[in-house]
C-alpha cells in the first residue's frame, strides 16, 4: 500500500528506458534446452532462440512469455501474466455483480474510475514535479467523494461517513507528518524509492506520507459507511433518541468494529512486508537496531498510523451520523432489518 505511488512512478519510467536500450515483445516457448540455458520461442511469426534467466525461471513449453530484445539478442524476461490477471479480474467482476447486484456494479465502476484517476492524473502530476502528498490526497479524496456517492447515493448516511473519513484522515496526516520528521525518515525505504531518487524530481518523504494516508482510505470508508448505517437504523427504529443516546447506542456496535478492525491494517501491511520481516531471521544485527532501520521503522509507523485512523473514524462517524439522524430525521434505511 505505502509504496503503490512509487511503484506506479517506476512503471511510468520503464517505457522510456526501454526505448533507449531495447524493446519488449510477446512470444511463446516451443522448446527448452536447460543445459545451454536457451529456449526456442515463437515471436512475431518467427522461431528464435532466447536466453533464459540463470535460474531457469520455472518456464515450461507452451507458456506465453515476455521477451526483451537488445540488438540481435533475445532474452526471456518473465511469464506473460496479463491473460491470467484479466481472467482473475473478470471473475472478481462477475462475483461482485452477482452477489452485490446494483451496488456491486456501481462499486466496480467506482473502482475503475479510481484507478483511471491514479494512473492518468495523480501519477503524471507527481512525475512532472507536483507535491506527491497534495496531489495524491486531493485526487484520492475527489475520487472518494464521487465513488462513495455513486455506490451509496447522495444522502445523510454517506455524507456522515465521508465527514468521519475526512476527520480521521486529517488526524492521521498530522500525526504522520510529526512522527515522520521526529524519526528522521528520508523516504528511502524501498527499491522503488531508490530508483526514484536516481531519477530525481520527486519528494520521497511526501510520497511516503501520501502512501500512509491513501493506503488507509479504503478501510476508513468501509467502517465509516457501516457505522453511519447503524446510527441511521437506530434513529428510525426509535425516533425519540437524541444526539447522545444515538451516539451511545451506535458506539455499542462501534466497539465491536474497533475490536475487529484494530488489527486489519496491521495484518494487511504485514502481509505485504513478509520478505522484509523474514530478514529478521537472517540478519545478524541485534533486533533492537534492526527495527530501528528505516525499512522496518517505516513499515511499523505505517501500520500504526493507519490503524489509528481506523480507530478514530468509528467515534467521529458515529457522532456526525447521530447529529444528522437525531429525532428520526433523514431518510429511512433501505432495509431496516439489515444495517451492515
Amino acid at each position: 500500500m505505502r509504496s503503490l505511488m512509487a511503484l506506479f512512478l517506476c512503471l511510468w519510467l520503464l517505457p522510456a528506458l526501454a526505448q533507449e536500450s531495447g524493446e519488449y515483445l510477446l512470444g511463446r516457448i516451443l522448446g527448452l534446452d536447460l543445459e545451454r540455458g536457451v529456449a526456442q520461442v515463437r515471436v512475431q511469426g518467427e522461431v528464435r532462440e532466447a536466453l533464459l534467466p540463470t535460474d531457469g525461471g520455472g518456464f515450461r513449453v507452451g507458456m506465453g512469455v515476455v521477451l526483451y530484445r537488445e540488438g540481435e539478442r533475445l532474452y526471456v524476461s518473465e511469464p506473460d501474466r496479463t491473460p491470467w490477471l484479466l481472467a482473475l479480474l473478470g471473475l472478481f467482476a462477475l462475483m461482485a455483480a452477482l452477489l452485490g447486484r446494483a451496488k456491486g456494479v456501481r462499486g466496480l465502476l467506482g473502482t475503475f474510475l479510481s484507478l483511471l484517476v491514479v494512473v492518468y492524473l495523480v501519477v503524471p502530476k507527481v512525475a512532472s514535479g507536483g507535491n506527491p502528498l497534495l496531489v495524491a490526497l486531493l485526487g484520492s479524496l475527489g475520487v472518494l467523494l464521487f465513488s462513495v456517492y455513486l455506490v451509496h447515493g447522495v444522502n445523510r448516511k454517506t455524507t456522515a461517513a465521508l465527514l468521519g473519513v475526512l476527520g480521521a484522515v486529517a488526524f492521521v496526516l498530522l500525526l504522520a507528518a510529526f512522527f515522520v520528521r521526529a524519526m528522521g525518515f528520508t523516504g528511502l525505504a524501498s527499491e522503488e524509492a531508490l530508483l526514484l531518487r536516481q531519477w530525481g524530481g520527486v519528494d520521497l518523504l511526501s510520497l511516503f506520507l501520501a502512501g500512509v494516508v491513501v493506503g488507509a482510505l479504503g478501510a476508513l470508508t468501509d467502517v465509516s459507511v457501516t457505522q453511519a448505517a447503524v446510527v441511521q437504523a437506530l434513529s428510525h427504529a426509535n425516533p425519540r433518541y437524541g444526539l447522545w443516546e444515538l451516539y451511545r447506542r451506535g458506539m455499542e456496535v462501534g466497539y465491536d468494529h474497533i475490536g475487529s478492525l484494530v488489527n486489519t491494517l496491521v495484518l494487511a501491511y504485514a502481509a505485504g512486508s513478509l520478505p522484509l520481516f523474514l530478514l529478521l531471521t537472517k540478519d545478524p544485527t541485534p533486533l533492537r537496531f534492526l527495527l530501528n532501520t528505516e525499512p522496518f521503522a517505516s513499515e511499523i509507523a505505517a501500520m500504526v498510523l493507519g490503524s489509528l485512523g481506523l480507530l478514530l473514524a468509528v467515534p467521529l462517524t458515529t457522532l456526525v451520523a447521530a447529529w444528522f439522524f437525531q429525532g428520526g430525521r433523514g431518510e429511512a434505511p433501505e432495509d431496516q432489518g439489515h444495517v451492515h
